[in-house]
């Protein structure tokens, strides 16, 4: 579709693992309606899809049908009976053993995982993208934000999506780095630091009610669910606009059967939001 004349702005794309493949459709609708981003700062998911949209022409294709097999699947059963608790023990169990005596359940997946993100990227380096792009991640050494703008693109997104307790982090430079979002899920002031005249992130957290809470671990991941959420929500408020894609159902953060439609839940988002967005980014006339 035609591009439109408006004011730049950049995108802060956060982390959701499988929901977060959201951002695929929003970026997909908003070019749709002509408005095309200058610049995107992502975090996890948000990482690997913004650096596939700056590196990749087939960016769209290629994350819509992302092979995703090799990954870890959600810990816990979909129902709630006995023969089902008795599995999620064992998974439980598994899942922490593999905690204590390595990185975790999805290192076996590490591979696969490196060789996907190389091909969504065309392995390229970050500052090649068509727009500028920023990955975050956080060290677990120093606790401190890391933000990549150059180099190996497949290893700065690797490293902003290395979730702690499913994939190994990644050493560097004296660090040890693991998923972003634990530091910053929205780093708009990165986003700002582009120039942008105006800021949009795009938020795929889910903060539902849990229906079932009857262990310690499920207590623990809840606990910092809670947290992370609570310090993500008011980073999002730094943002002069905030897109929610509204996911109808529960989706796990190791979920990628719903891929396709969490592309398509990010598509909708924008087109609720299109007025606001046109109204927004409308180029500002001075006298």
């Amino acid at each position: 579709m035609k591009k439109y004349s408006h004011r730049s702005f950049a995108l802060v794309l956060s982390g959701g693992g499988g929901r977060a493949l959201a951002h695929a459709g929003v970026l997909k609708a908003l070019e749709h309606y002509g408005l095309y981003p200058s610049a995107i700062v992502g975090v996890s998911m948000g990482a690997i899809v913004g650096a596939s949209y700056a590196l990749n022409p087939a960016w769209y294709f290629a994350l819509a049908n992302m092979d995703t097999k090799a990954f870890p699947r959600p810990v816990g059963p979909s129902r709630r009976g006995l023969l089902d608790r008795v599995r999620t023990l064992l998974v439980y169990e598994r899942a922490l053993l593999e905690m204590f005596t390595g990185w975790g359940i999805g290192e076996h997946a590490l591979q696969a995982g490196m060789t996907l993100l190389k091909d969504l990227t065309r392995d390229g380096t970050l500052e090649k993208g068509r727009i500028p792009v920023a990955v975050i991640a956080t060290d677990l050494y120093s606790g401190q934000r890391v933000i990549f703008r150059e180099g190996e693109a497949a290893r700065a997104i690797y490293a902003s999506a290395a979730l702690p307790g499913v994939l190994p982090p990644l050493p560097m430079e004296g660090q040890l780095l693991a998923d972003g979002s634990y530091i910053d899920d929205a780093p708009v002031d990165i986003a700002r630091d582009f120039g942008a005249e105006v800021v949009i992130a795009v938020d795929t957290s889910q903060n539902r009610n849990p229906s079932i809470i009857t262990n310690g671990i499920q207590a623990m991941l809840r606990a910092t669910e809670i947290c992370h959420h609570q310090h993500a929500q008011m980073r999002f408020e730094e943002a002069d606009l905030v897109i929610r894609p509204d996911y109808p159902v529960a989706i796990d953060i190791l979920d990628f059967s719903q891929k396709r439609a969490c592309v398509v839940i990010g598509i909708l988002s924008i087109r609720r939001q299109i007025d606001r967005l046109r109204s927004m980014l409308t180029p500002r006339i001075t006298a």
